[in-house]
């Protein structure tokens, strides 16, 4: 089951890279790189347990005046009572949508956004495979025309695929603060 998802993520992300590539070599366009700093905290976990994302990479790409592809890095390392390691391993997808138009695709993204989103992550130490989607609205802050601070909220829903056959849906809620520089 592991040697599948790590397979299905990889194809995904190939999928996602080359798309944007793909368009980015039509048109040009401006790239982000940052962090995403995170702390997962799941409804199932005991009191004082939590996973801290240990590659917290984030990559966005403005595809159109209006719309970029983000994709975040996700490994994180699970603080346990019993016996910490690394708990998820995956990535989230995003496609930030800017309610203001720029004048051009190469100018960094700023302004009010709304980003549909997926998510798949492998965790390790519970031993399921989780998929989740949501709506994120956001604002993202742009200084000196290449710094960038954004702010968002996940909404959404996740699935659980557990090794043992046992599959649930849960509610999905995040914070999303990422800071870094446009290229």
């Amino acid at each position: 089951m592991r040697s599948l998802f790590i397979k299905i993520v990889l194809l995904i992300l190939f999928c996602l890279i080359t798309i944007a590539e793909s368009y980015s070599q039509k048109k040009k366009s401006i790239n982000f790189i940052g962090l995403n700093p995170s702390v997962t905290v799941e409804p199932f976990y005991e009191k004082g347990e939590f996973d801290i994302n240990v590659f917290p990479i984030v990559y966005q790409k403005t595809i159109s005046q209006r719309v970029d592809i983000r994709i975040i890095s996700i490994v994180n390392y699970g603080i346990r009572k019993s016996t910490s390691s690394f708990s998820h391993i995956g990535f989230q997808t995003a496609f930030p949508h800017f309610i203001i138009k720029k004048t051009d695709k190469l100018i960094p993204s700023k302004g009010f956004f709304v980003a549909p989103g997926f998510g798949i992550t492998r965790n390790l130490m519970e031993k399921h495979t989780n998929f989740g989607l949501w709506i994120e609205p956001g604002y993202n802050l742009l200084f000196d025309d290449k710094y960038s601070l954004s702010f968002s909220i996940q909404f959404g829903a996740t699935h659980f695929w557990y090794d043992s056959g046992t599959t649930k849906w849960g509610n999905h809620f995040g914070i999303k603060i990422i800071f870094g520089k446009w290229f």
